[in-house]
């Protein structure tokens, strides 16, 4: 494995054991959905890395962005009341995966269709977010509130990360910048993990 890869594993084995220390405080709240998704991303990251490196299969990758993007839809639903847009996102989304595998598979290539599409969604959903809160009088003590800080998390890891993908969509050899940009998302994305949790268990 290499340097990134311990670092990534690093990370999402710290926001477990946060999500496990204030496991008591949140679970009765939409929380509880991040707990399961956090231990099944560090397992899922030491496995796929392992396949990724020896066998060239991304397959469970590609298992991992459908799995994140159901958690998070999941989770703004309860968090903004998607209502029946949500049955529309996921239709699209659907539509997206089932022409990514068609035209590219699934064992080998990442489903990059279903990530950009992913990441819009998050994007959108976090803005709408936000507009909501800014409307509440919770807004006051925005940082007491755990749903911010992983929104924040999500947003910050998908303005970067979105640019980027852009960039090696098109064909340009960044991969030195990817890997540092990538690690330094990742740092912001669990990081907003980290602090929710660390939140919920002061409320």
């Amino acid at each position: 494995m290499k340097i990134p890869n311990y670092i990534y594993l690093s990370l999402q084995l710290i926001a477990c054991i946060f999500a496990l220390i204030y496991w008591r405080k949140y679970k009765q709240s939409s929380l509880w959905i991040f707990l399961p998704f956090l231990i099944y991303t560090f397992l899922n990251e030491i496995i796929a890395t392992y396949f990724a490196l020896n066998f060239k299969i991304r397959i469970l990758y590609n298992l991992y962005i459908i799995v994140s993007f159901l958690v998070y839809l999941y989770w703004f639903d309860r968090l903004i009341k998607l209502k029946f847009w949500k049955w529309i996102i996921l239709i699209l989304f659907c539509f997206v995966v089932f022409y990514d595998i068609q035209t590219k598979g699934i064992i080998k290539p990442l489903l990059k269709t279903a990530i950009n599409f992913e990441a819009a969604t998050v994007l959108i959903l976090s803005v709408v977010f936000f507009m909501k809160l800014l409307r509440k009088d919770e807004v006051i003590g925005y940082y007491k509130l755990p749903e911010f800080w992983i929104v924040s998390g999500l947003l910050m890891f998908y303005l970067g990360f979105v640019p980027l993908s852009l960039i090696v969509g098109m064909g340009h050899k960044i991969e030195d910048l990817y890997i540092i940009s990538i690690i330094f998302l990742n740092f912001l994305l669990y990081g907003g993990y980290i602090i929710g949790f660390y939140v919920s268990g002061k409320r």
